[in-house]
């Protein structure tokens, strides 16, 4: 898939002798090239398989980067002063929150499948070792593009075409937690949006009310929900979005009811939305833990295998995983 990269620059942030973050800010554009696509597809690539990203929108209230990205859009701020200005707006926030940060700031503007993105990635510089041509060892540096942390992305595209849109910018809620929400978002002037774990969850329960209202028997019921976790999981591998009128097709339909008009009527989903990982375990399996006990089994199996007693609030296991056999028995030695 082609991506064509309009603009990139990278500048860093590092650790002054007073402990505080400051900023080195590189003056021109990087020129594209072999190492300069390579890291652009990597990084794409990265962000795109990334899980727990959230959608969002700018602010009303606070409408300094709208306006540095509207003046970038119209040409009357040149891209590196656009991310001199963006950076220096970052390092404002980071600094009134008394905060320390590190790596790699890459701001990036490119197109890919015909739309327009702008990517800011605060990336990790780690140190290594490696050996030269000539067998000696030596140090060096790489970026930590699998362990991004703090990137957001702005469909510039969608920005411009659907401005009511809640989902235009996206943004990875990595190790920092709330953090994100502190500085990143701030600096971005965003607010939280459309939340793909949200949607996937009312995904889940529109799949299983949709199979009580065909009146589906167990078998269909769970052909129904396998076809569905498939066509997800490769969705999820090809970092793409789920398309509720692709899912719908995927399933068939009766002459009465088909799955796209079933959700389009009674559920509040987007037409389209990442699948949360964690949330497709609830299509096959039923998962469940405290108390230092943690269950996880096919659904299939639930009649078969496994009975449950609401009566007493027991499950009866028949036939033990041999591995979880082979403990249990060990452990009454």
């Amino acid at each position: 898939m082609s991506l064509d990269i309009e603009h990139i620059i990278v500048h860093s942030l590092f650790l002054n002798e007073q402990g505080q973050t400051a900023l080195a800010k590189r003056d021109d554009e990087l020129a594209t090239g072999p190492a300069v696509n390579q890291l652009m597809s990597e990084l794409h690539h990265v962000y795109n398989t990334k899980a727990g990203k959230v959608f969002g929108y700018f602010s009303e209230e606070d409408t300094g980067f709208r306006d540095l990205v509207r003046r970038m859009e119209d040409q009357s701020l040149g891209f590196a002063a656009f991310s001199h200005q963006a950076a220096e707006r970052l390092l404002g926030e980071l600094n009134r929150l008394d905060m320390q940060e590190e790596g790699v700031l890459l701001f990036v503007h490119y197109q890919w499948l015909g739309a327009r993105y702008l990517l800011i990635a605060l990336l990790d510089n780690k140190d290594s070792v490696t050996v030269t041509e000539k067998l000696d060892v030596s140090r060096a540096s790489y970026l930590d593009l699998g362990r991004m942390q703090l990137a957001a992305r702005l469909d510039l595209t969608e920005l411009q075409t659907r401005p009511e849109s809640k989902r235009y910018f996206s943004f990875i809620k990595g190790r920092a937690g709330r953090k994100v929400s502190d500085f990143f978002l701030n600096f971005l002037s965003c607010v939280e949006g459309m939340d793909p774990k949200v949607q996937s969850q009312g995904l889940m329960k529109a799949v299983d009310d949709y199979c009580d209202a065909r009146q589906l028997s167990k078998e269909e019921r769970e052909e129904s929900k396998a076809t569905i976790s498939k066509y997800c999981r490769e969705q999820l591998k090809e970092g793409e979005e789920l398309e509720l009128r692709e899912l719908s097709a995927e399933l068939g339909s009766d002459d009465d009811l088909d799955f796209y008009q079933f959700v389009s009527e009674e559920y509040a989903l987007e037409e389209r939305f990442p699948v949360d990982r964690s949330s497709l375990k609830g299509l096959t399996k039923y998962v469940g833990s405290g108390g230092g006990l943690t269950i996880s089994f096919d659904q299939k199996l639930l009649g078969e295998r496994i009975e449950y007693d609401p009566a007493t609030d027991t499950l009866t296991i028949r036939g033990t995983p041999p591995n979880l056999k082979a403990q249990l028995q060990g452990s009454r030695e």
